[in-house]
């Protein structure tokens, strides 16, 4: 399966280093990876093998964990 890069701000990066940080022991466990290329404020990121996780499922996570997704 061939993985693409996700266009992320500087924001957006800060939420998903942070998600990557509270979920590190999962993700080492089951050996994921990600990938970041930057240029300014602009983080171009990628999980390396998207087998367990996919990138979308990671900022979805994140969206709700903000309550961006909640209903009012």
């Amino acid at each position: 399966m061939k993985t693409h890069f996700k266009e992320l701000t500087k924001e957006e990066y800060r939420e998903f280093e942070s998600w990557i940080r509270e979920h590190g022991k999962e993700l080492y466990e089951n050996k994921i990876a990600y990938e970041v290329r930057w240029s300014g404020d602009t983080y171009n990121v990628r999980i390396c093998d998207e087998n367990i996780y996919t990138l979308d499922d990671i900022l979805l996570d994140i969206q709700d964990n903000l309550g961006y997704n909640s209903p009012n």
